[in-house]
Order: C-alpha cells, then sequence, then structure tokens
C-alpha cells in the first residue's frame, strides 16, 4: 500500500487522532475553517449529533437509572471534489478519503490538518490514534475468480460449486508491535459498499468499484494504539507509519501474486 498500484483495490481510508476533550470548541471553529480552507477543504458543515449517556454507577440502591442523550456538536472540512473530508469532534480528528494515492500523501494530509487543529486548540496529550483500509477484489475477467486473487485461509466455502453463495466473513485479531490489528475479509454477491458505521460521514466512493454487481471481497483492515502520552506530532506520524507497515504486512498475506500483478 505503499506503493502507487495503477488499479489499487483500496476504496475508502480513515484515519482518526483522538485526543484530550475540548469543550468549549465551537468558540475555535472560525479559525480552525479558515485555515483549512486556505489548505482546499471549504466545503464546511456543522452539525450536532445525538448521543447516549449510559449511567454509571451513583445512582440510588435499587433504582435503575435511565440512559440520556446529550446533543454534540462536530464538523466537516471537505474539498470540492467530494473525495477527502476532515471530521472534527470534541475529542478526535478523523481523515477520510475515496481518492487514496499513496500513504505519504494521506497521512501528510491528516498531519497537516492535526496541525491545524492543534494551533488552535493547544492540544495537551493525544489517546489513540487508528488507521483503517477497505479493499475490494473483484475478477474482472470470467475465467477469473477470487481463488486467483485471495488465499485459501480467508475463502472459507465461499467457492463451493454446489451452493449458491450468499455471505461468508473470516475475521482475525492480533497484536502486532504497533498496536492491535484486526482484519475481516467479507465476500458476498451485490454492490461494493460501505459498513454501516461508515456510511453516514464517508465521502463518495469512486464509481469504477460501485458499478455492476456480482461476487466480491471486502479487505477490512484496522489497526490501533490506545496510549495516552503527551502530543507530539512528529510521534503521531511514527505511530501512524507503524500501523501503517502492519497493515501492509496483513494485506500481502491475505492477497496472492497473481492479485498484485493484476493491480499493478
Amino acid at each position: 500500500m505503499g506503493k502507487k498500484l495503477n488499479n489499487a483495490p483500496v476504496y475508502y481510508t480513515v484515519a482518526q487522532v483522538q485526543f484530550n476533550p475540548v469543550l468549549d470548541l465551537d468558540a475555535y471553529i472560525p479559525a480552525i475553517q479558515a485555515k483549512m480552507r486556505e489548505r482546499h477543504y471549504p466545503d464546511y458543515k456543522p452539525e450536532v449529533v445525538q448521543r447516549l449517556v449510559l449511567p454509571f454507577g451513583g445512582g440510588e440502591p435499587g433504582r435503575v437509572t435511565a440512559p440520556t442523550v446529550t446533543p454534540q456538536s462536530r464538523y466537516q472540512f471537505g474539498d470540492i471534489s467530494g473525495n477527502r473530508r476532515f471530521v472534527l469532534e470534541t475529542n478526535a480528528l478523523s481523515f477520510q478519503t475515496t481518492a487514496y494515492e499513496t500513504f505519504e500523501a494521506f497521512s501528510g494530509a491528516l498531519l497537516a490538518g492535526l496541525g491545524v487543529v492543534h494551533d488552535a486548540l493547544r492540544l495537551d496529550f493525544i489517546e489513540r490514534i487508528g488507521l483503517r483500509y477497505l479493499d475490494a477484489v473483484r475478477p474482472s475477467e470470467e475465467r477469473e475468480s477470487l481463488r486467483d486473487f485471495l488465499v485459501p485461509e480467508v475463502l472459507g466455502l465461499s467457492l463451493r460449486g454446489d451452493v449458491q453463495h450468499q455471505h461468508s466473513v473470516s475475521e482475525t485479531i492480533v497484536a502486532t508491535p504497533a498496536g492491535q490489528l484486526v482484519s475481516r475479509v467479507l465476500i458476498r454477491h451485490g454492490l461494493v459498499g460501505l459498513p454501516l458505521e461508515l456510511t453516514a460521514l464517508a465521502p463518495k466512493i469512486d464509481p469504477r468499484f460501485t458499478q455492476g454487481a456480482g461476487l466480491h471481497a471486502i479487505i477490512d483492515t484496522d489497526a490501533s494504539t490506545t496510549q495516552r502520552e503527551a502530543f507530539d506530532l512528529g510521534n503521531v506520524e511514527t505511530q501512524l507509519k507503524a500501523l501503517h507497515d502492519e497493515i501492509d504486512k496483513c494485506f500481502k498475506a491475505i492477497v496472492t501474486e497473481h492479485a498484485l500483478a493484476a493491480w499493478a
């Protein structure tokens, strides 16, 4: 994934950095929006979402306390094409794209946006860093099948000739030197799409992935590290690269040499 592929299968990428909560975030938005616009993210959309807060302790013995709903502001800063978008919340900044080129370009954009936020908010610490890739595996020729693109360990029973395949999932969770990694491979008939938790804020998917329904696989790889430490943009960059390297190794363990050649 560090080298750009001419026919790369990645169709959605997101990274998130969680930091110390800033409850008066609204007061800093004009300054942040001005800097984001200078960096060619002029599509500004504020919104209020409802967060469900579950009670934890402190209630009267024998009495059940009902959960409450709390409004919370979040702000989107998108580019003109609609392919790249920052989402800023009181304790996190996310950057997502459906026009991924290289990790260096992606991480550079995220770090630049995080720098804008830090300049305005003077962040104190980082709590969590996460990176997630979605890759669509779709055989392009009639004589090809998913067997040509994926290793047998993730295929399961999906390609048995005497059944009509509907849905199968392979999931692996491992601890790596960079943090936890979750790898899922979903095989199904239909159109390429996004997991439900990503659909609300995701930029538009490139039409080359959404045209034509058929049997396909989605490689969903999510790596994260959770550790509180003082804010340091260089350290964020180092940890982000370490997460990417683990995702890259996982991706190359799932796909075949034929797949890499087809995407080169």
